[in-house]
């Protein structure tokens, strides 16, 4: 369980609260590139509790700002997006995309007015096809994160967005859990799975490593990005499995993937306190990706708003005779049953009321290093720097090795990556709480 106090430190975000500050001074994913025209339509973008908007200009870049004209409080996303500028239609006041006022027609041509009018603009940068944004203050702004995917031909990756309907905390606390992937998206059945995939829409097939070993060994080592929690299961009568995931700090994660699998990257980016951006890039490591593919087995389909279709209005289409046959959940699409179980815990966890137990290891440990690193962020003192992190070696990869191996000697850490103190945690044995790990 988690003291109430913790829970609202943790799932807070918006301008002003700790935890949004801290989330700040990280580089955050927008919205994809070919969203964005040259002197197209302005694009609304809710972030961190921030009402935004997104515009390219004739020459092509890129502007992320408030969307509210200083004026009067007119949405400039109504505004004229042309000669290198976002004009209100107002009053006529036009901004760039650095915010500057670059036109008040509705002022005398000798009014120095203009010098003092600035639109609040935030810094921008594409990469791989996506727009990302720093929200923090300037002189605390980190270099560009380089992870793995981004040095990959843009014909290996395949990225999706969308809106999903809860806080950000219980969207990433999925993405670390191993456990639940043997029962939520366990197909029942084997199924003819394409070279690369995990699985099908149905789920994966039963005799995956992810599925058949509950409940796993787990151990969370502390790394210099985060933390690395580690799985072993049973392969055979021989052979044992070692997977990972890697937690990013503050809200980035590779989940568990096997050797010969596409790999995948999520971002987990607070909308507002009830509702979060799930990014996922998939990547294929040595040939061009199957796009369709991948996502057909993620099953996501979305409106204009990058909302799902399949949603707790239409119960995720949840078919009950699929389940007697073909999955453990009756729902079709590995990203719709993750959204379905985490979007029906409601908007926000009372996580003083839950139960923990010995599968949960790294959810605890996650949530600790948020904590502490929240709070040092509150006394002014630094938090996890990425930018002195070879990101760029760092991608999930399980391994089989014989029996009776630790997974330390199976699946080693990059020196790299070793914390300074080179701590990590076994697993626990029994039930615990947080207060007790």
């Amino acid at each position: 369980m988690l003291k109430t106090e913790d829970n609202e430190l943790l799932t807070r975000t918006g301008p002003g609260t700790p935890m949004g500050e801290m989330f700040r001074r990280y580089w955050i994913p927008v919205l994809k590139s070919d969203e964005l025209l040259s002197d197209g339509e302005p694009k609304k973008i809710k972030i961190l509790g921030e009402d935004l908007l997104a515009f390219r200009d004739t020459d092509g870049k890129v502007g992320l700002v408030d969307e509210k004209c200083p004026h009067r409080g007119t949405s400039l996303s109504l505004g004229n997006n042309s000669g290198c500028g976002l004009t209100c239609i107002y009053h006529g006041w036009k901004f760039n995309t650095q915010g500057e006022c670059v036109d008040l027609p509705s002022e005398p041509k000798d009014s120095k007015l203009k010098k003092g009018i600035h639109l609040k603009a935030y810094e921008t940068t594409e990469k791989n096809g996506i727009v990302w944004g720093y929200l923090g203050p300037k002189e605390h702004q980190p270099p560009f994160p380089d992870f793995y995917w981004m040095n990959l031909p843009d014909s290996r990756l395949v990225s999706e967005r969308v809106w999903q309907e809860c806080n950000y905390l219980q969207v990433m606390e999925n993405d670390l859990d191993y456990v639940h992937a043997a029962f939520l998206h366990k197909a029942l059945q084997k199924q003819n799975i394409k070279d690369g995939l995990l699985s099908s829409k149905l789920g994966i097939n039963p005799d995956h490593p992810l599925v058949k070993n509950p409940p796993v060994k787990q151990a969370v080592e502390t790394t210099s990005y985060g933390k690395r929690c580690i799985a072993v299961g049973s392969e055979d009568e021989t052979t044992d499995v070692f997977m990972e995931i890697h937690y990013i700090f503050p809200f980035y994660t590779y989940p568990p993937r096997m050797k010969g699998e596409d790999g995948m990257w999520h971002a987990f980016i607070p909308r507002d306190d009830h509702s979060t951006w799930s990014w996922d890039v998939q990547f294929a490591h040595y040939s061009d990706i199957d796009a369709e593919a991948q996502r057909e087995r993620r099953g996501i389909l979305v409106d204009e708003q990058f909302r799902k279709l399949n949603n707790i209005t239409n119960n995720y289409k949840q078919d009950r005779e699929l389940m007697t046959y073909a999955n453990y959940s009756g729902i079709e699409g590995i990203a719709n049953q993750d959204h379905a179980v985490t979007e029906t815990m409601g908007p926000i966890v009372d996580r003083s009321r839950e139960h923990l137990g010995t599968s949960d290891l790294p959810i605890i440990q996650m949530r600790r290093m948020l904590l502490d690193n929240v709070k040092a962020h509150m006394r002014e003192e630094p938090t996890v720097r990425l930018q002195d992190i070879p990101l760029g070696k760092l991608y999930s990869c399980g391994l089989t090795g014989p029996k009776g191996r630790k997974w330390s000697e199976v699946i080693p850490l990059d020196g790299e990556f070793v914390y300074k103190d080179g701590s990590f945690m076994e697993e626990t044995e029994g039930p615990h709480s947080y207060e007790k790990v």
